[in-house]
């Protein structure tokens, strides 16, 4: 009895050795299952684990003296709910059990579908703080008898270190997760601020302003100045739908792709065509996109805009503000074949023409109000003199009062000075 005692001892001090030298779950379980079998003597264990979400058990490692019959457990998708079984019943109780083949709370269908026969069972819940993980179970042992009180304190110990051995896993994933997070969305600051352009040259009376600050997750907002040989400029602000390195890497071949066709003759509308047809066709990120497209023509004084789903440029001069009556249009990467129209307005002395992303209606106080489009109108009514996206980025960051942005905001401003 020494002997076996002792032999049991090495395998527990071997469990733990173990627990603290593996940080692999796959590596680490299925030899805690195989140290507990051997301690037992048993023929045949498992471990099932918790679905808190259905409330019940899965098989997730089978051990058996018979390979095949192990297989079959595992494939066979068995699960038991609360209070199904021995396994069931432990889960439910969080106590163990220990029994003998005609225990009528034994579920047969697993017996039944491998032809194994239990003869002896000893099942004990894994735990961790008293949340369940699980059930670990051994079957019949070697010599025809029955387990003993004393299998059932190795199996606890050897479940207790499993819960143990659980929870690290989740743990670990959960740093692991954060950290692939964390570089993904450093990766797409990175980016995000490399395309940022700077402010161009402007002919005499003609001004530019633009400011573009991520929220804490980096979405995909954005803003460009493209000026042309022959004199006009091509402005666009833009926001992709999600957050994170796809929605930048999305940013990224937008801003190429509107860099490519801005010189030729394409209108702003057929440049915004060309780019949904790109995102439906060549994407696989299913992310869609507004964008609001300006082409400025500082010699006739005019601009001309295409919008795909993005807020409508603002028309603002000293006391009054007003929304251009531009066609909104689908966002880009939805549809197939969408039209979009391109609407040409006056640029007169003393206007500023103000595109803004919804990261600034959006935006919400203390009490989760929204600032909303009422109060920006208030705001840039209110304001003094361009760039009035200053002082409306000013407004905004008092209304919500040191609180993380829930979106990027973005603004692009060009403005002529008065007469």
């Amino acid at each position: 009895m020494a002997t076996r005692q002792e032999s049991r001892l090495r395998k527990l001090i071997q469990a733990n050795q173990m627990l603290a030298q593996m940080d692999s779950l796959p590596e680490l379980l299925p030899r805690l299952l195989e140290l507990a079998q051997d301690v037992t003597d048993a023929v045949a264990s498992s471990i099932l684990l918790y679905d808190e979400e259905q409330n019940v058990l899965r098989f997730a490692l089978a051990r058996n003296d018979s390979p095949v019959v192990a297989q079959q457990i595992l494939e066979g998708d068995f699960t038991l709910h609360m209070g199904e079984g021995i396994a069931g019943c432990v889960a439910e109780s969080r106590k163990p059990i220990l029994c003998s083949g005609s225990d009528p709370r034994i579920n047969r269908l697993a017996d039944v579908a491998t032809g194994f026969t239990t003869r002896s069972l000893l099942c004990v819940p894994i735990l961790y703080k008293n949340e369940l993980l699980g059930v670990a179970q051994v079957l019949n042992p070697h010599d025809g008898g029955d387990f003993t009180t004393e299998d059932l304190e190795i199996l606890e110990s050897f479940a207790h270190l499993a819960g143990v051995a659980l929870v690290r896993s989740k743990l670990l994933e959960a740093l692991l997760e954060q950290e692939r997070m964390t570089v993904q969305l450093q990766a797409a600051a990175h980016i995000h601020k490399a395309f940022l352009p700077r402010l161009p040259a402007m002919p005499k009376g003609w001004n530019v302003w633009a400011t573009s600050r991520p929220a804490i997750h980096v979405g995909g907002d954005m803003y460009d100045f493209i000026p042309l040989p022959d004199g006009r400029l091509v402005t666009y602000i833009a926001d992709v739908a999600g957050k994170g390195l796809g929605a930048a890497l999305v940013g990224t071949a937008v801003w190429s792709r509107i860099r490519s066709h801005a010189a030729s003759e394409i209108t702003p509308s057929g440049i915004l065509k060309i780019l949904n047809e790109m995102l439906l066709n060549d994407m696989e990120n299913n992310l869609f996109v507004t964008v609001c497209i300006a082409v400025y023509d500082m010699a006739a004084q005019t601009v001309t805009f295409a919008n795909a789903g993005h807020l409508r440029p603002l028309i603002v001069s000293s006391g009054t503000v007003r929304e251009l009556p531009v066609s909104t249009g689908l966002p880009l990467g939805i549809e197939q074949n969408v039209h979009y129209d391109d609407t040409l307005v006056e640029l007169r002395s003393g206007q500023s023409l103000l595109l803004l992303s919804d990261g600034i209606t959006e935006a919400y106080d203390a009490a989760h109000e929204l600032y909303g489009e009422e109060r920006v109108m208030e705001l840039l009514q209110a304001a003094s003199s361009a760039p009035y996206g200053r002082a409306l980025l000013a407004a905004v960051d008092l209304w919500q009062a040191g609180i993380a942005s829930n979106d990027d905001i973005t603004l692009l401003e060009v403005w002529r000075d008065p007469a």
